[in-house]
């Protein structure tokens, strides 16, 4: 898988410079930030751990294969998984960089609700750290709690990529 996905970073990073000379001035900075993505893109295969229970034991989800390719002009890059067999739990992603408010955005979407969940963030020192705390996905546990979700997606390697999912219940104080 290793000399696979090094082939596709070549290919892709040819594309971007061959792609850079048709970007309309008005995409011109939000195709420079996605690019600060670029190791994100590729074929993965993808090993998940969970906790049931806070943290006090862990289960290994079965393994599953994921693209993350870029769309629409290198202006957004789209996951997809590319294999279902025996995974009970999937995503499908978008990810985006809106120039007006200097933010990423990650649309997220499930095989098991069928919701979509925003997250907003920013790059700082390789890693993406987003949350849905301000967009109004979070999700509704009971009828006084709320369930808010932080993504940090580590960046600086292209061969392996760690993404720690942290929850809150108390409006991201914990």
């Amino acid at each position: 898988m290793k000399k696979l996905v090094i082939s596709l970073m070549l290919a892709a990073m040819s594309h971007s410079l061959a792609a850079q000379e048709n970007i309309p001035t008005q995409s011109a900075i939000p195709h420079t930030e996605m690019q600060k993505l670029s190791s994100m893109v590729g074929n993965w295969s993808l090993s998940m751990e969970y906790s049931p229970d806070d943290g006090a034991s862990w289960q290994k989800a079965p393994q599953s294969q994921v693209e993350f390719s870029y769309q629409l002009k290198q202006l957004v890059i789209g996951e997809r998984p590319t294999d279902d067999a025996g995974v009970t739990f999937q995503t499908a992603s978008f990810y985006s960089y809106d120039q007006y408010r200097k933010t990423y955005r990650i649309a997220v979407m499930d095989d098991t609700w069928g919701l979509m969940d925003i997250y907003e963030g920013n790059v700082t020192d390789g890693v993406l750290v987003a949350t849905n705390l301000n967009s109004g996905t979070v999700f509704p546990i009971d009828e006084k709690t709320s369930r808010a979700f932080r993504l940090k997606i580590n960046l600086s390697n292209s061969q392996e990529r760690l993404v720690e999912i942290d929850k809150s219940d108390d409006g991201g104080k914990s």
